[in-house]
């Protein structure tokens, strides 16, 4: 009892010997007058992560676009494609709007002038102009260029109105504008119904029916059978 006695008297002796000294510093401690800035921890402010900017993203994407663009004219000029390879598309692309786009673009301008979109009743045709600015720009033939012939005085047009008159007043000054886009409307679908499969293969048949009503011997004369099976394929 008495060891236990004397080591607890030993540990309190220390604790208050440790908190005198504790004191004695605190109250001797005073600041200094300025501190230099790099022991001053100032508090940071918290940044904000920067936002994408629309008009930078519209550029990084033209200029990517542009770069396919420029890859893909290289390639064109650099490969020729083969008879076989090349499609209706390259064929249109490359024969047909070639010439036909000018075309267009003049067509355009001369219905501005006439004001044929504003008022129904227009001297100007498009559809003649159009004819008429292929038939006097036609590369295979280019006298017809400095000659530059209005439609109705180019000869194929004097003999084909010969043997087919047109109509005093077109339908165009005729019909009002609820007709005509009915009009329309059935014209563009029944050329789509008419594209499907299935009334394809009815159409064929009923066309060959007709084609043996008419001509009984096709059926036991094999030369005209075939003959008729190429000109339907």
């Amino acid at each position: 009892m008495t060891g236990r006695t004397t080591d607890r008297k030993g540990k309190s002796k220390e604790l208050k010997s440790l908190t005198n000294e504790l004191q004695n510093e605190i109250a001797a401690f005073t600041l200094p007058n300025s501190l230099p800035c790099s022991e001053i921890d100032f508090p940071i402010a918290p940044r904000r992560k920067p936002r994408a900017n629309w008009d930078e993203i519209l550029e990084e994407n033209d200029e990517k676009f542009q770069e396919i663009e420029e890859y893909e004219d290289s390639k064109k000029g650099r490969q020729l494609l083969s008879p076989f390879l090349n499609t209706e598309c390259n064929y249109l692309k490359e024969k047909v709007f070639v010439h036909l786009q000018p075309a267009l673009e003049e067509t355009l301008h001369k219905a501005q002038i006439w004001e044929a979109l504003k008022q129904q009743k227009c001297f100007f045709n498009g559809i003649d102009h159009i004819a008429q600015v292929l038939w006097n720009n036609n590369p295979k033939h280019p006298h017809r260029k400095e000659l530059n012939l209005h439609i109705f005085n180019m000869p194929w047009v004097r003999e084909l109105l010969k043997s087919n008159p047109r109509a005093y007043y077109p339908k165009s000054w005729l019909w009002p504008d609820d007709y005509a886009a009915t009009v329309i409307q059935k014209t563009v679908r029944q050329y789509f119904v008419q594209r499907e499969d299935d009334v394809q293969e009815m159409r064929n048949f009923w066309r060959k029916l007709e084609v043996e009503r008419a001509i009984p011997e096709i059926q036991g004369n094999p030369l005209l059978s075939k003959k008729f099976a190429t000109s339907q394929n």
